[in-house]
């Protein structure tokens, strides 16, 4: 009879789970769910607590142009853009270099064709005393007389690459058509 006293005193552990009452289990089970995604977070963002280091990651490309470490260190003394190469081009550069073979950038007339005149109609509006571009807006073009004479030397070069026409020659006797077509050629002249 003392046997069944104590085994009546002190719980059992063979209980199922089961028989456990549902709020501790759903607290427990919540409380693992916590811990566990904790764990996940600390080991995916190191980055997120303070003292952590991030891991370093290796350069995937390499940094052709122009360089932005030497212009927070100040290489050579500058303070400006500096590249690698020790030039750099840029939209004002590409507008004059374009400018000075007589071609237009993002569509507006060049200053030559401005002061001259030539093929900015529509393009100036004039409401009393104020001059308002919106022709460059709504109607601009990269088309000028520079433009298009280069498209017809283009169109009339044809195809000039010596392969490309021995192997048309050689399709021409075998299959009866070419291999290769000259280049699309844009013939819009903007006007």
């Amino acid at each position: 009879s003392s046997r069944q006293r104590s085994s009546h005193s002190l719980p059992s552990l063979r209980r199922p789970l089961a028989a456990m009452p549902a709020k501790s289990s759903r607290l427990a089970r919540t409380g693992v769910a916590l811990l566990l995604g904790a764990a996940a977070w600390v080991s995916r963002s190191p980055s997120a607590f303070v003292g952590a280091r991030v891991p370093v990651q290796q350069a995937r490309t390499a940094l052709n142009g122009y360089r932005f470490d030497w212009m927070l260190e100040g290489k050579n003394g500058e303070k400006g853009l500096q590249t690698q190469d020790g030039y750099w081009v840029g939209e004002v550069g590409f507008e004059k270099a374009m400018g000075a073979q007589g071609y237009r950038y993002r569509m507006r007339p060049t200053s030559k064709e401005m002061k001259e005149g030539k093929e900015i109609d529509g393009l100036i509006f004039q409401i009393g005393p104020l001059k308002v571009r919106l022709g460059e807006a709504f109607g601009g073009t990269g088309n000028n007389e520079a433009l298009r004479q280069l498209k017809k030397k283009l169109v009339a070069e044809g195809m000039y690459d010596k392969a490309k026409i021995t192997e048309n020659e050689y399709w021409k006797k075998r299959f009866g058509h070419n291999r290769w077509e000259p280049s699309y050629i844009d013939q819009s002249n903007g006007l």
